[in-house]
């Protein structure tokens, strides 16, 4: 279990307005010098999830199942879809329009198919409270994050959590979807502090692990290990289908073929609608993969068994590495960093940690009373990747200190 995933889905910092300080919460008159804190916001409890199909309902479950105080406001096009989240207990008010379902909402859950969220950043502009935090769940993330940013400027936090199903629509909503998956977000230099720690709270609350990247390296990491695998499985099974005999291909066909292929029988216009958000990632994706392909085609053409033999090798190497169990990284380290109100700091700082594979357990912002200096604290598992991440942060003209074990925080 993620360390705080059962943390109260009504503590500090996550669907309030305060940040999670020490253990106690800190006044607004506090927050009011902190790094890009909002006010108050209207009703911290009351959630709205605009999109009710495998990600949305596995979502409101999952809230629902951390937080029973929680109210669950859902919308759905499909009405449907809306009426049988609504009697399945999914939710526990639907909407009979988006605009509707924001109302007085402290978060707002777009979990729409991708290509659409965008307009509906645009659209929900002027509904959304002004304080409330809006996040997403698409697979892609730059067009997401630039819209979504200028709808609700710092509020904004960009997410994609890496958890599915081939089953779509409510009927295949699960509580548990999210429990042990990375859940990728997205911060910039406009992202407010606040509202990225209350969206972090969140996804670990649902028993997910929260990592950052930026925009732009999510869609090109996320297109090899996912996107361009979705398209190599959709092109095997075109590939093994084409010769007219289904009913012997069906009788041979053993799990190595079924493993592979798996995932070609997801829903086509939910991958039409990543494949065009991602397009330019997906694209350079497939470059590589042909490529691979045309060095395999040619080696074996010319005969080149060693070559091919190395290639083989190479890849299992790099399959077995990739999947093998880490190491336990050790004992939680708790770094201090005193931080000033500037746009990006954010953004730097859990975006380092991302690309070194530092794991942020908890995350505090401490507001201070003076000036626009407050200090951001962050619980990394394991002494080695925390002295990685301060190296790191130092480097960037940070000031790092590590906290001796049992101390929270000072003053």
């Amino acid at each position: 279990m993620h360390p705080r995933a059962d943390a109260p889905l009504h503590r500090p910092g996550l669907l309030g307005s305060e940040t999670r300080v020490s253990g106690r919460r800190s006044s607004t008159a506090h927050r009011s010098a902190g790094v890009n804190a909002p006010t108050e916001i209207s009703v911290p409890g009351r959630v709205a999830v605009l999109g009710m199909g495998l990600i949305g309902g596995s979502f409101a479950l999952a809230l629902s199942a951390a937080d029973a105080e929680a109210t669950i406001v859902g919308h759905d096009p499909d009405a449907e879809g809306l009426a049988a989240a609504l009697e399945r207990g999914v939710i526990h008010e639907a909407a009979g329009s988006a605009e509707a379902a924001v109302a007085g909402a402290g978060l707002v859950v777009l979990a729409m198919p991708v290509d659409l969220i965008p307009a509906a950043c645009r659209a929900l502009a002027g509904h959304v409270h002004p304080n409330a935090a809006v996040t997403d769940v698409g697979s892609a993330k730059l067009d997401v994050v630039t819209a979504g940013e200028e709808a609700f400027g710092g509020r904004f936090v960009g997410g994609h959590p890496m958890a599915g199903s081939e089953r779509h629509g409510i009927d295949a909503a699960d509580p548990e979807l999210f429990g042990g998956a990375w859940w990728i977000l997205t911060p910039t230099e406009q992202t407010s502090s606040d509202a990225y720690a209350r969206v972090r709270a969140l996804v670990g609350s649902l028993k997910a692990l929260p990592v950052a990247l930026d925009p732009s390296v999510h869609d090109a990491l996320i297109a090899r290990l996912s996107h361009v695998p979705q398209l190599a499985a959709s092109a095997l099974v075109s590939t093994a289908a084409a010769g007219g005999d289904r009913e012997e291909l069906l009788g041979l066909a053993a799990g190595g073929f079924r493993d592979v292929t798996r995932i070609a029988a997801s829903s086509p216009e939910l991958w039409v609608a990543i494949l065009r958000s991602n397009r330019s990632a997906v694209l350079e994706g497939l470059g590589g993969l042909r490529d691979s392909l045309a060095d395999l085609e040619e080696m074996i053409a010319a005969e080149r068994w060693d070559d091919v033999r190395e290639y083989l090798a190479a890849a299992r190497t790099a399959r077995l590495e990739l999947f093998a169990r880490p190491d336990p990284p050790g004992e939680p380290v708790t770094l201090a960093i005193p931080v000033q109100d500037r746009p990006g700091l954010l953004a730097e700082v859990t975006t380092a940690a991302g690309r070194l594979g530092a794991n942020i357990e908890d995350l505090r912002i401490i507001h201070s009373t003076e000036g626009g200096q407050g200090r951001l604290e962050m619980v990394i598992a394991g002494a080695e990747r925390a002295a990685a991440l301060a190296e790191e942060l130092r480097g960037l003209g940070y000031r790092v200190e590590e906290l001796p074990p049992g101390v929270e925080s000072y003053g």
